[in-house]
C-alpha cells in the first residue's frame, strides 16, 4: 500500500466521520447526506484497491488515471447540483403555496375580527 493510498484512506475515513457527525448533530438530513456517504465508501474502496480506478480508466480509454478520477468527480458533482436544483425548485413551490395560504388566512382573520368589532 503506497503512501498516497494511506493518505487517501485516512482522508476518506475522516470525511465519513465528518458526514456522520453532522447527521448526528442534525446539521444535515440523512437523505441529503446519503450521496456523500456513498462517495466516502467508494473512496475507501478505491484507496484500498488502487488497481480498480486504473483498470476502469484503461477500459474507458483514459490515458491517465487522474483524468478519469477528475472526470468522475465532475460527473458526481453535476449530479449532486442537479438533485439540489430539483429540491430547491420543489421548496420554492412549497414556500409560494404556504405564503398564499398564510395570506388567505390573515385575510379571513381580519375579516372575522372586523365582523366581531361591528357586533
Amino acid at each position: 500500500m503506497s503512501i498516497l493510498s494511506i493518505v487517501m484512506l485516512v482522508a476518506s475515513v475522516l470525511f465519513l466521520y465528518f458526514v456522520f457527525r453532522n447527521i448526528n448533530q442534525n446539521n444535515i438530513l440523512f437523505e441529503q447526506a446519503f450521496m456523500w456517504i456513498i462517495i466516502g465508501f467508494v473512496l475507501i474502496v478505491i484507496s484500498v484497491f488502487d488497481w480498480i480506478p486504473v483498470s476502469i480508466a484503461k477500459l474507458l480509454g483514459f490515458e491517465l488515471t487522474s483524468n478519469f478520477v477528475m472526470s468522475l468527480a465532475i460527473f458526481f458533482l453535476l449530479v449532486i447540483v442537479f438533485l439540489h436544483t430539483i429540491s430547491i425548485s420543489k421548496q420554492k413551490e412549497q414556500i409560494k403555496q404556504l405564503v398564499q395560504e398564510l395570506s388567505i388566512m390573515k385575510q379571513k382573520m381580519s375579516k372575522l375580527e372586523s365582523e366581531k368589532d361591528e357586533k
